[in-house]
């Protein structure tokens, strides 16, 4: 059975992206485990729901897409959610307590492998990257590629990211290989056991025979990035594409870069979803007896037929040479909107010609009259 995102976060199917980032702030609270001792398994699983929901129908591009399919790809074929897929716990600063915890240095709510309250309680930070591409309409018609430049820190090439020199690694005689540790507080018969992250090896389970002397343990070095990036064809603005393991490096693991495409408006052509829409100068004599026209879009020409008594503001539509549906097969159209120009300036033959056109509309039957 299809999920209903609309229904799970309360908000109609024509919502507002404020108004769906409002429900999901408000769930978010009703639904935080800490706000649900008594129930916090059916807590987590509604926050799951939740986030699920606003992860899609937050998005552009994935909100059109469960629009037009009733499900969506959270990346390489899968329709599966996973906590990996939430990237927007940095959109509410009012959640921030909430998503500290969940995305690093708090104890966790649960535990778990899918649980996203479980497997948090690490120190290690959030190594997503997200940094903002600006393109043109253009390059989001034609598809075409772009450079990202961005600063990260890389995995050590010295070591391989091991933070030890040759790679070689020992077992951590302080967690003896689990990468945890029991804490022990108070005394007697009152006394509290908690388990954390090993100090010492951050978790691995393993510490470097000897340092890397390139990047001093850290098994990362700090770099500027160049990547080259095809961009999608009829890619919509604040589209997000992930390119997994481009992003921080930190104690062995590598997180993903998510670069946001940034497009600004057109001058000259207005994108409507697919469809694209321009305006077309016409003279008065090609509105009052029709004609042809060739009009030029990203360097596509394409042949209109002007009717004769076309008014201003009339629309011809060309089906198909709109911008391309993004993941799918076709294109919206492209519209034409008709522009009158009135001439400013006349001589006197053309003068004496409307004036003509005028008396020829006083007349009871004259096609000029109003």
């Amino acid at each position: 059975m299809a999920k209903d995102y609309y229904q799970t976060l309360g908000v109609d199917k024509t919502a507002s992206q404020d108004e769906i980032k409002k429900a999901f702030r408000q769930l978010a609270r009703k639904y935080h485990p800490d706000a649900n001792p008594e129930n916090k398994k059916e807590a987590e699983t509604k926050f799951k729901e939740i986030s699920e929901a606003y992860e899609v129908l937050s998005d552009e591009n994935k909100r059109k897409m469960y629009d037009q399919t009733g499900s969506v790809d959270f990346g390489s074929g899968r329709s599966d959610f996973t906590w990996q897929d939430f990237s927007h716990q940095g959109d509410f600063g009012d959640l921030h307590d909430v998503f500290e915890r969940i995305f690093g240095g708090g104890s966790g709510f649960g535990g778990g492998n899918e649980s996203f309250f479980g497997g948090f309680g690490s120190n290690e930070p959030n190594l997503d990257l997200l940094t903002d591409l600006k393109i043109t309409l253009r390059d989001a018609f034609e598809g075409n590629s772009s450079t990202v430049k961005y600063r990260r820190n890389a995995p050590c090439d010295e070591c391989k990211g091991t933070g030890a020199e040759g790679g070689k690694l020992k077992r951590c005689t302080t967690c003896n290989g689990t990468g945890q540790q029991r804490v022990v507080q108070g005394q007697g018969f009152f006394r509290m056991v908690s388990v954390t992250t090993c100090r010492t090896c951050n978790g691995r389970g393993s510490v470097p025979v000897a340092v890397c002397k390139v990047c001093k343990g850290t098994g990362s070095i700090p770099t500027t990035e160049s990547l080259e990036i095809k961009i999608p064809r009829g890619a919509v603005n604040n589209l997000r594409l992930r390119l997994r393991g481009k992003g921080q490096s930190y104690n062995g693991k590598t997180g993903d870069l998510y670069v946001q495409l940034v497009i600004p408006d057109d001058p000259l052509i207005r994108r409507i979803n697919d469809d694209l829409q321009v305006v077309q100068e016409i003279t008065f004599p090609e509105a009052a007896l029709g004609g042809e026209r060739t009009i030029e879009v990203f360097g596509r020409q394409h042949s209109i037929k002007i009717v004769a008594g076309t008014q201003p503001g009339d629309i011809i539509r060309v089906r198909g040479s709109g911008m391309p549906h993004l993941n799918a097969k076709g294109s919206g159209d492209l519209l034409v909107v008709m522009k009158v120009v009135v001439p400013k300036h006349l001589n006197s033959k053309q003068k004496e010609l409307i004036s003509g056109l005028m008396e020829e509309g006083e007349k009871k039957h004259s096609w000029l009259r109003i």
